[in-house]
Formats: C-alpha cells, sequence, structure tokens
C-alpha cells in the first residue's frame, strides 16, 4: 500500500511548456499554480478573486472572461487545497496520456462549453444562474476520472474499487447535494461537466473503452484499415539468362547452429490483419493478462505470419 501511495505522488515526466530549472512546467503544473495564486488573491481582496468566479448574469453583461477562470478561483479551504493537489496527481497521468497540446484542449473544453451552456440557459431561466467558487478544479478532476475510467475500464483503485463506480460515487454525492439545495443550475453545470469532459476526452483519442459519441479529431479515433498483403516477388530460376547479377546466393556452409525456421504457410490475409488489431485493442483496453490461452497463442501466430509477409 505504501508503495502504491508513493507512486501516486511521484511527478511524472511529462513533456513541459517551459524549464523551470531542473524541471519542466507542465499544463497540469500551471493550472495548480494558478490556482494557490488565486488563494492569495482572495486573502489580498475578495472583490478581485470575485472577478475569476463564474457568474452568468455578469457573464451576460460582458465579462467574458470568467468562461476561462473560474476552474483556478480556490478558496484558501482545506477542500479547496485538497482539491488543487488531486487534480495535479490525477491531471498528471490525463496530460501524459493525451499529450500537452490535447490535454489544454480538453481543459478548455471541460472548462468553457459548460459554462457557455449555462449562460445560455439563465438568459432564458434565471434559476439556471449560480456561482462557481464550489466547483473549482474539483470538476476537473472529476472529468479526469471519467475519461481515465472509460480509457481503461478494468482499471482499479488501490486494485479494489472499480474506478468508473469511484468517479460514479463522487458524481452522486455531488448531485444529492445540489439536488438538496434545489440548485437546479449546478445539476446541470455538473452533468454538462461530465459529458462534455467523456465527448472531449473520445474525441482528441482517449474514452475509448466505452461507446461514447465524438467528433473525429484526431486520427487515432478513426476505425483503422487493414493493410493489404504486399504481394511477395517470385525467385528467377537458376537458369535465367539475365546475367550473373540474378544468381541466386548460396547459404554459407560453415553457418553453425540449425536451419532457420521456414515462415507460416500461406500468406497473409486482411482477415489475420483486422484479427491482430482488434487483439491489440483489447489489450491496450484491458491490459494482456486480459486475454485467454488461445487469444494468446492466436497473438503470437498471427505476429509471426504478418511479420513474414
Amino acid at each position: 500500500m505504501s508503495d502504491q501511495i508513493a507512486a501516486m505522488f511521484r511527478r511524472r515526466p511529462n513533456q513541459g511548456w517551459f524549464h523551470a530549472g531542473r524541471f519542466d512546467v507542465t499544463g497540469t503544473d500551471i493550472v495548480c499554480a494558478l490556482g494557490i495564486v488565486s488563494m492569495f488573491m482572495y486573502g489580498i481582496s475578495a472583490d478581485l478573486f470575485n472577478k475569476l468566479v463564474f457568474y452568468a448574469p455578469l457573464v451576460r453583461e460582458g465579462e467574458v472572461w470568467r468562461i476561462v477562470t473560474w476552474p483556478i478561483a480556490t478558496e484558501p479551504t482545506v477542500w479547496g487545497l485538497l482539491g488543487i493537489v488531486f487534480f495535479w496527481l490525477f491531471g498528471q497521468q490525463l496530460e501524459g496520456l493525451f499529450g500537452r497540446g490535447k490535454f489544454v484542449a480538453w481543459v478548455l473544453s471541460i472548462t468553457i462549453i459548460p459554462a457557455l451552456l449555462l449562460t445560455g440557459l439563465g438568459a432564458i431561466e434565471s434559476s439556471f444562474d449560480f456561482t462557481s467558487v464550489e466547483f473549482g478544479l474539483s470538476s476537473l478532476f472529476l472529468g479526469g476520472i471519467w475519461v481515465y475510467a472509460a480509457t481503461y475500464p478494468g482499471v482499479r483503485w488501490f486494485e479494489v474499487i472499480p474506478l468508473w463506480a469511484l468517479a460514479a460515487v463522487f458524481t452522486v454525492l455531488n448531485l444529492l447535494q445540489y439536488s438538496g439545495v434545489d440548485a437546479t443550475g449546478k445539476v446541470v453545470f455538473l452533468l454538462a461537466g461530465v459529458a462534455v469532459s467523456l465527448v472531449a476526452g473520445r474525441s482528441l483519442g482517449l474514452a475509448t473503452g466505452w461507446p461514447i459519441p465524438h467528433l473525429p479529431l484526431d486520427g487515432s479515433t478513426r476505425p483503422r484499415k487493414a493493410s493489404k498483403p504486399k504481394k511477395q516477388k517470385k525467385p528467377k530460376s537458376k537458369g535465367s539468362s539475365s546475367g550473373s547479377s540474378n544468381a541466386t546466393v548460396v547459404e554459407e556452409p560453415w553457418r553453425s547452429g540449425p536451419p532457420p525456421m521456414p515462415p507460416p504457410s500461406g500468406p497473409p490475409s486482411l482477415a489475420d490483419q483486422e484479427e491482430l488489431d482488434a487483439l491489440l485493442d483489447k489489450i491496450g483496453a484491458t491490459g494482456m493478462d486480459s486475454l485467454t490461452n488461445d487469444e494468446k497463442k492466436r497473438l503470437n501466430d498471427l505476429s509471426k505470419r504478418l511479420r513474414n509477409r
């Protein structure tokens, strides 16, 4: 257990946007640092801090920056600090999977789209308007758990609790809290954030373990086409009159060891490539241990056949 906890707090070697001493400063580092800065802003001036908070009526009046700044608006409380810590721990995992550019795109999607949705709904019905100070980076953290769980459905937290179950518990607890105070806008905002995180994550190449609707923004989200087997050239006979350059090379008689194994019989087919792709996708989603013995044997046979084509 102690090794797993230490692994959680270990810094991931992700590609950063710039260097600070020996460290590469990643997108996760920048977002968390801004959250900590907002805590000091709260101590200096509550009015200045409130400029970061999402409040739809003020957005409709022209303070449009609020649809971007609300995740970093963190009050100096224990729960606020824990939200930053958990996002830093989990954000590194996601940034490593996405890549730094796609990770930023995912963060902006889950930040901007729900805020725009609630801004529009509030213009129609005022009961949707609310202040977002209690969401912060914990909202991005929750969306990240859903994306990771949809990418690796078999992953368990500390090898006990399925990650999707943990995400569901956090979501339900928040929904119960907001429903209890009749906070319609907060309920819609939370559900929209979860939905956008999954759709954006799937569109950017993750969350492939579940059938999630998405936009084909990333080439990896498109079905892979089976490559056509190459035509094998027929060797020319020894009696060819084309010259010495076409003569057959004789194996050296002094080579030690057994003769090389012949390639598997029969050329590879499109069905073989598709079957191999399906097995590789299963390994990527649930790990090598999820294959049966027959599937492992089949994977080995297909790999040899396609390698020798």
